[in-house]
């Protein structure tokens, strides 16, 4: 019988068992986590848009008697010179799109000790630059393909494709994020001097 099995394989049940005892505790643990997918760009519907530089070309599709027939003033306004009042010069309209996932949030993870605490300091949030992530795997490819992600109220950028890790590689997605965010300029932070 152990021939069968061999001696370091793990049964599929013990698998499924652990799969949710992570998963229970990433819901219970865990907390909300903003990420902004990339925005799904529309042609503007009121300006000609020029591909070979990717702007509007600032010239109305309508003139102004049928910029009033269509009666849609926030997709179909005249304009004779200029840029756009729609697309505002861009020649494309941006949908943004952002969802929530429940992960557990681990600041600084290379640290021992005060690793999972946003250090606020005259200078920020010094020392919390980078951010571990671990969730669902259903959000594989929310993460993979996201503009960026607001975790405890810092903007972050992921760093490196997302992972899966545990028993079988299926239990729990890992994601490494940093900071984007610089201090303000009128935010009172004080800068450190190094020099």
């Amino acid at each position: 019988m152990s021939s069968r099995r061999g001696k370091n394989r793990i049964m599929s049940k013990t698998k499924e068992r652990y799969r949710r005892a992570i998963r229970d505790v990433i819901d219970g643990l865990g907390r909300k986590v903003v990420i902004y997918k990339q925005p799904i760009k529309a042609e503007c519907p009121n300006c000609y848009f020029d591909k070979m530089t990717n702007r509007s070309t600032g010239k109305c599709k309508w003139t102004s008697a049928q910029a009033l027939a269509k009666g849609d003033s926030s997709r179909y306004k005249y304009f004779t010179f200029g840029r756009c009042p729609i697309c505002l010069g861009k020649g494309y309209l941006e949908t943004h799109r952002k969802v929530r996932a429940t992960c557990i949030v681990n600041w600084n993870p290379s640290e021992r000790r005060g690793g999972n605490l946003i250090m606020h300091t005259p200078a920020g949030t010094e020392g919390s630059t980078v951010v571990r992530l671990k969730t669902h795997p259903k959000h594989f490819d929310a993460f993979k393909n996201c503009d960026k992600l607001l975790v405890d109220g810092v903007e972050c950028k992921v760093s490196r494709p997302p992972t899966m890790r545990g028993l079988g590689t299926q239990a729990v997605l890992v994601i490494f994020a940093f900071t984007t965010e610089k201090p303000k300029v009128d935010s009172g932070e004080i800068i450190k001097d190094y020099s």
